[in-house]
């Protein structure tokens, strides 16, 4: 089991604290329990923006398309049979 820590401090006018150097880089999560308790709590959290991308449908999605690509390798493209094809001019 880790040795667990107390440490007490006094916020200052302007709000900030420092948790200490062996916090530094990582990611954190500021979670207010109550209006007299906050937790912090590392990790790697994802963006509400991005949540979609984490789904099961979204990976066996990816999963399919990575199928797809192996069996579909990239060709040349004849630019001039492309431009007929679609009716566009020369240049």
């Amino acid at each position: 089991m880790s040795q667990k820590a107390v440490k007490l401090l006094k916020v200052p006018n302007n709000g900030q604290i420092s948790i200490g150097k062996k916090w530094a880089g990582r990611e954190v999560k500021l979670e207010v329990v109550s209006d007299n308790e906050i937790r912090i709590v590392s990790g790697i959290f994802v963006p509400e923006h991005q949540k979609t991308f984490y789904t099961s449908e979204a990976q066996k999605q990816l999963t399919e398309f990575n199928a797809w690509e192996s069996a579909h390798p990239p060709t040349d493209t004849n630019l001039e049979k492309l431009r007929r094809k679609l009716g566009k001019k020369t240049r």
